[in-house]
């Protein structure tokens, strides 16, 4: 006889065999008990997680001939009928392969074969296997069928791409979605398989098949079937690691190691070692998140399933000093990296190059740390030791200097000297435009605060950009009365008087940053179109403000730039 594969082998033949879909196992088995049985079912799910299996279980459990003396939710497989299914000879079981038979002349079959009432079982079941590989016209010839079938017919419809079946269809039966399996449930059930077929398997061999197979059974009895021809019947981590392809943990490992110590001068040793053993980047930097991610269950005092005390305990060794954060930067960089190396015409060149970035990445500081930093005064001395320099401006260059903590000790008089002797040493810097921590004596007016606007403007970038962004573009000088600033929008509307008004508090500290002077801001309302009519060219031209119509802005960009207006004209009634 020939041999038979582990995954047909060892194919479900009960409910209670059908590993980690108890959701739907209880559903139908309580369904078959009360007689509430559904005339359609629709199993979904990805490849190897028991569709079809489920759907030839429930077929032999409606059919079963000894149901009601043993186990009336199980089939017995024993009977006549039971024996019959499981050796593919039964009339009342019909399976179909949608991706075979998915035309409309099929279908019709379908439908003329649902008519006849079942040869020796209580119903007659269609399974209907990759159903969304289905025509159109096939699946519309199905519908009438599908809603109203005769009461001995019951349908079972099984995809991996249930997006692909019409929602017509898909609201005629009931659905069923099949997860795919955890690690932990795959590698359990290959321990179980190894037992009985009298194998010395190791249990993180195991867990390596496990977690290859992406969730799917029937994929790990596969790799184990596999991995057994090539050990002989002992399976090794080893041995497993090399006929999967998979990487050493010995890798990942010096890859971290090297991250976290920020060791450039070992690189070039570790990429010889990569290139040596022809490497597939794309699994080592899958293999990367997936150690990281278990890293970071390390660091948080979680267990890492598939992973010993001693190994998770090793693994907090190699991390060293690298955070949460830093792991998490680095997950989200390898996985940025595993998209883009797809498409790479060198892969290994882009991995050493990002290998060399992340190497020299500067530590992340969580939100705790720097607030934890502020409290006790370092961010506050750290920033109070680094001079301040205003952003440069063609019509206005200005300099603030602050004192700093060391000079904080200093008389009062060296202080003004260092300041003054600062505020000359900035090329093209002007009086009126450089200021410094010292009391202003000499009173403001309304030109050199007109002057000093673009430096007000950059100072109130480093208290609310929000605020430096309104006074550049929107917000113009009215009149300077006393300690009194009357500022105004150009443009008229609530929402521009009301930002005015927000940032008012920051407009003033902007001021005294600048010019030394205090101010109290007092918002006015924007000149309306129709007022703006009324004021003549004479008195738009020794406007105080120095702000233009809308009509000579236009005028004059039109006349520096040489443009011309393209407005169209429009004709006049009766001409």
């Amino acid at each position: 006889m020939s041999y038979q594969v582990l995954a047909r082998r060892w194919r479900p033949q009960r409910f209670a065999d059908v590993v980690g879909q108890e959701h739907i196992t209880r559903t139908l088995q309580n369904a078959i008990a009360q007689g509430r049985l559904a005339h359609g079912f629709l199993f979904t799910g990805p490849r190897g997680v028991g569709k079809t299996s489920t759907a030839r279980i429930l077929a032999r459990a409606i059919n079963c001939e000894k149901a009601h003396q043993f186990n009336p939710v199980e089939p017995c497989n024993e009977c006549e009928t039971c024996k019959a299914l499981l050796e593919d000879r039964e009339l009342d079981v019909v399976e179909i392969d949608g991706a075979s038979y998915n035309k409309v002349d099929d279908i019709r079959r379908v439908n003329e074969a649902a008519r006849l009432a079942p040869a020796a079982g209580q119903k007659k079941v269609f399974i209907i296997d990759e159903v969304h590989m289905l025509t159109t016209p096939a699946f519309n010839a199905f519908l009438k069928t599908l809603e109203e079938p005769p009461s001995h017919v019951i349908f079972i419809l099984a995809t991996t791409d249930v997006h692909k079946v019409p929602s017509t269809v898909r609201s005629r039966v009931q659905r069923f979605d099949f997860r795919p399996l955890s690690p932990v449930e795959i590698s359990r059930h290959l321990g179980k398989i190894a037992a009985a077929e009298g194998w010395n398997a190791e249990e993180e061999a195991l867990f390596q098949i496990a977690h290859a197979a992406d969730g799917s059974l029937r994929d790990a009895e596969g790799l184990l079937d596999q991995v057994v021809s090539f050990c002989a019947n002992k399976v090794t981590l080893e041995e497993t690691r090399k006929i999967l392809g998979t990487l050493s943990s010995v890798v990942l490992e010096q890859a971290t190691i090297l991250v976290a110590n920020q060791d450039i001068s070992a690189l070039p040793q570790y990429f010889d070692l990569l290139a040596r053993q022809g490497t597939d980047y794309s699994l080592l930097l899958r293999e990367l998140q997936s150690y990281w991610t278990d890293a970071v269950f390390v660091l948080q005092g979680l267990p890492v399933p598939g992973r010993s005390q001693d190994e998770c305990a090793a693994m907090k060794t190699v991390i060293g000093s690298l955070t949460v954060e830093d792991l998490f930067r680095l997950i989200r960089l390898a996985a940025t990296l595993e998209d883009d190396i797809k498409w790479s015409v060198s892969p290994r060149t882009r991995f050493e190059v990002s290998m060399l970035r992340w190497v020299t990445l500067d530590r992340a500081v969580s939100i705790k740390e720097l607030l934890e930093q502020f409290k006790s005064g370092q961010v506050a001395t750290q920033t109070a030791q680094r001079p301040i320099t205003q952003a440069t401006n063609p019509s206005a260059t200005s300099a603030v200097v602050r004192p700093s903590t060391v000079q904080s000790e200093r008389p009062l008089e060296q202080k003004s000297s260092q300041a003054a002797a600062a505020t000359k040493s900035v090329p093209g810097s002007e009086q009126a435009q450089t200021t410094s921590m010292k009391t202003r004596t000499a009173p403001l007016d309304l030109e050199e605060l007109r002057a000093t606007w673009p430096a007000v403007c950059d100072a109130l970038e480093k208290i609310s950009s929000a605020a430096s962004a309104f006074a550049h573009n929107d917000w113009e000088i009215v009149s300077l009365s006393g300690q009194t600033l009357t500022v105004r929008p150009k443009l008229p509307g609530k929402f521009h008087m009301e930002s005015l008004k927000t940032h008012s508090a920051s407009l003033e500290k902007a001021v005294l940053s600048v010019t030394g002077a205090t101010v109290k801001i007092s918002p006015a309302m924007a000149v309306e179109p129709q007022q703006e009519k009324e004021v003549t060219g004479s008195s738009k031209k020794s406007d105080t403000n120095g702000a233009k119509a809308p009509g000579d802005l236009f005028s004059s960009v039109m006349s520096q730039f040489g443009g011309e207006d393209i407005t169209p004209k429009m004709d006049k009634p009766g001409k």
